[in-house]
């Protein structure tokens, strides 16, 4: 008798110890989803674009950057419509604070005619109270066959867009 209380005294220690850590490895895992989430939301960004071998600024742009839960991004930029569409792209957290942006965005000609797209990458470090952030990266430039045609390096600034 003594020895079957033994058991089932073990056997709920045992089943409360798994309870319990389970619900601590589901609270931690969801603390690690939303530092992971932290990007998440709409951002008032100022782009700059430098030329990759010289440094120096091709241009200039303000924009907004949305990331989603998931993974998913849009790019909205200031400029014309008519030159340049909105950009569609993935987003992944790396680690701490750090976070990569890839996306894709169709060129056109002052007639409005397709001359390509471009494919850009950029890392994104984000603050620690998740109210700014600044990137930098590369971005691949192609003809409407596919053809690389350059590059330029888009660097950027921003901060978190609220009511």
């Amino acid at each position: 008798m003594k020895k079957t209380q033994s058991r089932s005294i073990c056997g709920a220690l045992l089943s409360a110890l798994m309870l319990v850590s389970g619900l601590y490895a589901a609270d931690h895992s969801n603390g690690r989803k939303a530092r992971h989430n932290r990007i998440v939301g709409v951002w008032d960004v100022e782009v700059t674009v430098l030329d990759c071998s010289t440094g120096g600024q091709l241009t200039g742009f303000r924009g907004l950057h949305k990331y989603e839960r998931g993974g998913t991004a849009q790019v909205v930029p200031s400029t014309n419509p008519a030159n340049l569409s909105a950009h569609v792209g993935i987003w992944r957290y790396v680690g701490k604070n750090q976070y990569e942006l890839k996306f894709k965005m169709f060129r056109f000609d002052g007639s409005g005619n397709n001359i390509g797209w471009a494919v850009v990458k950029n890392d994104v470090q984000i603050n620690d109270a998740a109210t700014e952030y600044a990137g930098s990266g590369q971005a691949d430039v192609f003809d409407s066959s596919g053809n690389s045609v350059g590059k330029s390096c888009p660097t950027f600034v921003g901060t978190r867009f609220t009511k």
